[in-house]
């Protein structure tokens, strides 16, 4: 049995009060952990010599746009609740561990396009030629030792560290990857594998070059934040109505009827602050009435509260008595709803 406070807050729930274009959901990396790993992955880079520090941007899914040395991160990383409803919606939700990995995977392409190395032929000799079709689906060898063992993937019936072996590009992402991270031992760890000299070759390629100014260091974006102006729910490919249903606190469009999103010729007074400052009232008075206890009550006006900022909402000083007598009304359906059916909606 589901408490009050869960229902209302379930991720159904969480995800419809989401869905709006991406672009507008004020998404930044910084003040959230993907700051702490930038900066981590900066250190690490110059750990090992290279001067060269990739801008990171929003995107919706990983990876550098082809020979632009920029790191794009998925933009579920820059919320939890948005991390939260990915990891509902596929289940593959990467941790801070996976999240680095990724990332040194993708400083590899950078350093490949910044310095141009895909066009030398010592590059071509050790990893293939950059200009071998790009494949999604290929037959890796899960036992060869031909190349490094990092990034986690499936093609088919095949799994494992293989992504190495997609394609050249991945090939020396993998294997700079690999010669990046602290402490990876692979010397040892790769001693009497194939894949030792393409770490060897990395290693002193970036004491070569480490130091030296990038020949590339920008370019055109692949889908950058700003540009993302499909819902959450479409870039799910979901269906409003299906999980409208199922978010059984969903009380955003019920507090647009009662308030408003502008107004004009007056001072208007904010709707959150409004219930705010009256929830003690209202808690009393729809507890008594509707036989419902606080700890159902107290966690609806919680919500209407915090809906009621996150959207805006406002209000006339005029209409103060008038809208304190319509959420009230508002949240007695809700709680009696609840009684009866769980869930706190409006039909």
């Amino acid at each position: 049995m589901f408490t009050a406070k869960e229902i209302l807050n379930n991720w159904e729930t969480k995800l419809m009060e989401m869905n709006k274009p991406i672009s507008a959901l004020n998404l930044k990396i910084e003040d959230t952990f993907l700051k702490k790993l930038i900066g981590r992955l900066y250190a690490e880079l110059e750990q090992k010599g290279i001067i060269f520090k990739p801008k990171c941007y929003l995107t919706d899914t990983w990876g550098c746009p082809n020979k632009v040395p920029v790191i794009g991160i998925p933009f579920y990383y820059a919320n939890s609740t948005l991390a939260q409803i990915e990891d509902k919606m596929h289940g593959d939700l990467e941790d801070e561990q996976e999240i680095i990995m990724t990332m040194r995977h993708e400083a590899g392409h950078v350093i490949n396009y910044a310095y141009i190395l895909y066009k030398s032929e010592e590059w071509q000799d050790t990893f293939g030629r950059f200009t071998e079709p790009y494949r999604d689906y290929f037959h890796p060898n899960p036992r060869s030792r031909e190349f490094v063992k990092h990034l986690y993937q499936q093609v088919g019936q095949y799994s494992g560290r293989i992504y190495a072996q997609k394609h050249p590009d991945e090939d020396f992402a993998e294997t700079f990857a690999v010669w990046l991270t602290p402490r990876s031992n692979w010397r040892r760890k790769y001693q009497n594998w194939g894949a030792l000299k393409k770490l060897q070759f990395v290693d002193r390629l970036m004491k070569k070059i480490g130091g030296r100014k990038p020949l590339v260091t920008n370019g055109q974006l692949i889908r950058p934040l700003e540009s993302l102006n499909f819902t959450l729910l479409e870039y799910y490919n979901k269906s409003e109505e299906r999980y409208r249903e199922k978010a059984q606190g969903y009380v955003d469009d019920v507090l647009k009827e009662i308030f408003s999103t502008n107004g004009k010729g007056e001072r208007r007074i904010p709707a959150g602050a409004f219930i705010e400052k009256n929830q003690t009232q209202l808690v009393g008075m729809i507890s008594h009435w509707t036989g419902e206890g606080v700890s159902s009550v107290g966690p609806l006006i919680d919500k209407l509260i915090a809906r009621a900022k996150g959207l805006n909402l406002n209000l006339s000083p005029r209409r103060q008595s008038r809208k304190l007598i319509e959420v009230t009304a508002l949240a007695t359906t809700l709680i009696m709803n609840y009684t009866y059916e769980g869930k706190f909606i409006v039909r």
